[in-house]
């Protein structure tokens, strides 16, 4: 009788023994061929079971910045990218898709593979627009996993400088005179955080202004110092630069205390009036990331805000590194949208 040869077959799901007379001939037990099996396994285990991201990252990361090139959300976006890519080693590239107060941006990386390749700079339009809408294209509690908050910029209050009012009780006085008569610009489209900060201001104020959306700050900004719109609401970095040029007068900051860009501007709670904001940025990724890829990114980013530069960099945009990161993170967002639903509702806010 012919001697018979045992081949050894590796797939994915298991190892199995077959002769070539035989499928089911027992396998060698000799102590040769349980060393050479437990070998086979332990290779097979190592290729199939390993993490797909145990090298991550492999190519260029791309964040997704929701809102126009230029604007305060892209501007922080890329001082991330930059820094974030120093530290992987890798090119994060800034992909600017504008939309829907930023709806169209936060739903590419919605329906992206959770591989750490897909990243979204949110800020806090990605929790008013969903407080605010009816039907929301994403829920960023459930579709999204939040990483870190990198960066605060609080509200100033804003107009032309070729309007008569030096101070906030003098534009709004000027503004009762003639209501319906002047604009408000506002950036990011119905339900943004500027929409909606401005429409909180105004009742507060007992102002009637027309409210003129606009793509951007790039956009809006422009149009107030042109006296197009007569007010706009907007975070400090997004309006420190162009204050310098003389045709912006900042009224007011909606803050607790002032702020180091505009020491001579009062607050809002100095003012005496009830009204402070905020804008936020942060770093989201989709959903169901694995864990120990959801703490790689967190722990890089946190060495991004504790970069000197970085701290530079935001402060002369007239904000602040953030301070949340992980489940904080993740529980200031559901506090945050529960937060504006509420304003919202008792406000009896009219979104256009």
């Amino acid at each position: 009788m012919s001697k018979t040869r045992k081949n050894i077959i590796v797939t994915n799901q298991q190892i199995e023994w077959i002769s070539a007379e035989n499928a089911f001939q027992e396998p060698d037990t000799s102590p040769l061929g349980r060393l050479f099996a437990a070998i086979v396994l332990a290779c097979a285990t190592a290729i199939f079971y390993s993490p797909a991201h145990a090298q991550y990252p492999e190519r260029v990361v791309r964040l997704i910045v929701p809102f126009p090139a230029g604007s305060a959300n892209d501007l922080v976006g890329r001082a991330v990218a930059d820094r974030l890519a120093k530290r992987i080693g890798k090119p994060v590239i800034v992909d600017n898709r504008a939309g829907a107060a930023g709806m169209i941006g936060t739903s590419v990386v919605v329906a992206a593979p959770a591989d750490g390749y897909t990243l979204l700079l949110g800020s806090s339009s990605i929790g008013t627009t969903y407080a605010t809408r009816k039907q929301p294209d994403a829920d960023p509690r459930e579709d999204l996993t939040p990483l870190a908050m990198v960066s605060r910029s609080p509200m100033t209050i804003n107009i032309p400088a070729a309007l008569p009012p030096k101070t906030l009780n003098e534009f709004i006085d000027y503004a009762k005179a003639s209501p319906g008569k002047y604009n408000y610009g506002t950036v990011g489209g119905s339900g943004s955080i500027v929409h909606l900060y401005t429409l909180l201001f105004l009742k507060s104020a007992g102002l009637s202004l027309e409210h003129i959306p606009y793509p951007g700050s790039p956009q809006a900004v422009p149009a107030l110092m042109e006296n197009q719109v007569q007010l706009y609401i907007v975070d400090n970095g997004s309006i420190v630069g162009s204050v310098q040029t003389g045709r912006i007068r900042v009224l007011a900051t909606a803050s607790e205390s002032r702020v180091p860009t505009f020491p001579q501007v009062p607050t809002t709670k100095e003012l005496g009036l009830p009204f402070n904001a905020t804008a936020w940025y942060g770093i989201f990724a989709p959903k169901k990331l694995p864990a120990d890829l959801r703490k790689l990114l967190q722990d890089h980013l946190l060495a991004v805000l504790a970069d000197e530069g970085f701290k530079a960099d935001m402060a002369r945009r007239g904000a602040e590194p953030g301070t949340l990161s992980g489940e904080d993170f993740a529980n200031f967002l559901r506090d945050e949208i529960d937060t504006w639903r509420g304003i919202v509702r008792e406000a009896k806010l009219e979104l256009q």
